[in-house]
């Protein structure tokens, strides 16, 4: 199998042998399920609470039509965009191409390891809940809803981590992605307030390998808006184009400069 890149849609093109598509469906889908396992699995912090009868906190979902994926791939160009940033058009070209797409993330029932550790600047776990429940609230606008437990974080880059691992034990290409994550939580396919998505491939050469940077002309393109914040700040531009400084919901006012 090869590919290429379509010089109209930016998506990678790929030209499959005879019967290749019934082994990649066939192969990917069975292992998106073992890396869902090995992620359920995964080890994770307060495991004494699981044993006191609390429901798992994980969430995974696995995505192989073509049609869902071109969904995913609409709304990121829309959130690219808004957001005047290059890479989510290239992560689009990506969950277009990709054979499947497992998903990972802390559900909305998510609740702290009761290790009362202070990691996240609060005495104990009690605090944090209490004093952040506002900032949940009122975030349901951004990409992913905060603030979260940092060990809630950390188990769930470790059940992602998990998942990875089996995927190259099974020789299967994945990329570790956020920004799919956000198209499918907006769209409603997976609960999670913060996820990431494994995208999953059988080719030559992984589908993400060496894949070009598009260039958009934001000014021209017809997408509708996401509704999601934050949103670019008009002509400010950084790192040669590839992202845009982006405007804050409730600007920080200058400080005053402290004599030295």
């Amino acid at each position: 199998m090869t590919s290429s890149l379509d010089a109209v849609s930016g998506r990678p093109r790929r030209r499959a042998s005879s019967g290749d598509d019934d082994l990649r469906a066939s192969v990917v889908t069975q292992v998106a399920q073992l890396m869902s396992a090995a992620a359920i699995t995964a080890p994770k912090s307060g495991g004494q609470m699981f044993l006191a009868g609390k429901p798992g906190f994980l969430e995974t979902v696995i995505i192989t039509e073509q049609d869902t994926r071109d969904k995913l791939a609409a709304w990121m160009r829309a959130r690219g965009k808004e957001r005047r940033e290059r890479i989510w058009f290239r992560d689009a070209a990506t969950a277009q191409a990709v054979d499947a797409i497992l998903f990972v993330g802390l559900l909305p029932a998510w609740y702290p390891p009761n290790y009362d550790c202070g990691a996240c600047g609060y005495a104990t776990c009690a605090e944090f809940l209490h004093y952040t429940k506002t900032l949940r609230n009122q975030s349901a606008e951004l990409e992913f809803t905060g603030p979260v437990c940092n060990l809630r974080d950390v188990d769930l880059g470790i059940a992602v981590g998990s998942a990875a691992k089996t995927a190259a034990i099974h020789s299967i290409d994945c990329r570790c992605q956020t920004r799919v994550a956000v198209a499918a939580r907006k769209l409603s396919l997976i609960q999670a307030d913060h996820a990431v998505a494994l995208s999953l491939s059988i080719a030559d050469k992984a589908v993400g390998f060496d894949l070009p940077m598009p260039d958009p002309d934001f000014d021209n393109l017809d997408l509708p808006p996401t509704s999601t914040k934050p949103i670019a700040v008009p002509g400010a531009t950084r790192q040669a184009g590839a992202r845009n400084q982006q405007a804050a919901r409730n600007p920080v006012r200058d400080r005053a400069r402290r004599p030295s």
